[in-house]
């Protein structure tokens, strides 16, 4: 399937669970669709979100 149909679909997903945190929680989504459109290039290339949390 195309990856930017699932991307959608997998948003939608999330956003109708009602669970979702403001951005984080589609990350791993996002991360899904750059990592597909990578897999097609020459060189491939990845992505990998990542979040990063200081302590005070």
């Amino acid at each position: 399937m195309n990856p930017l149909v699932n991307y959608f679909r997998n948003l939608h997903e999330i956003h109708s669970s009602q669970a979702a945190v403001k951005e984080t929680s589609y990350y791993g989504t996002l991360e899904t669709l750059l990592n597909e459109i990578g897999k097609t290039l020459k060189p491939r290339v990845g992505f990998h979100a990542s979040t990063v949390r200081t302590s005070v």
